[in-house]
């Protein structure tokens, strides 16, 4: 099995940055889904900031969302959580897995 550096590439971009590894750390300490302001307040970041890293890690595959409507208050929250992953890369291994070509 080849190693698709594209795809790879993609997951790592997800991964670099400390706040991104914040929340993943948050996400998988809590074991739970959480709200976009509750990830903002205990990272200590802005709405906004926790916003755009979440939609990275979230398009890189390590965060899925799901919103959930408030009948009564007329208004939608999005949880997150994290998605289980294992990501491993050295030399060696891309040596003996070798990279898939188009």
């Amino acid at each position: 099995m080849c190693i698709d550096v594209e795809e790879l590439a993609k997951k790592l971009d997800g991964l670099a940055h400390p706040i991104r590894l914040k929340i993943i750390y948050l996400l998988a300490r809590e074991g739970r889904s959480m709200y976009l302001s509750e990830i903002a307040s205990r990272i200590g970041i802005s709405r906004a900031l926790a916003k755009i890293h979440l939609k990275k890690l979230e398009r890189a595959g390590f965060v899925e969302s799901k919103i959930y409507v408030l009948e009564d208050e007329a208004r939608a929250l999005r949880f997150y959580s994290l998605r289980e992953f294992d990501i491993s890369i050295s030399p060696r291994k891309l040596v003996e897995e070798g990279i898939c070509s188009d």
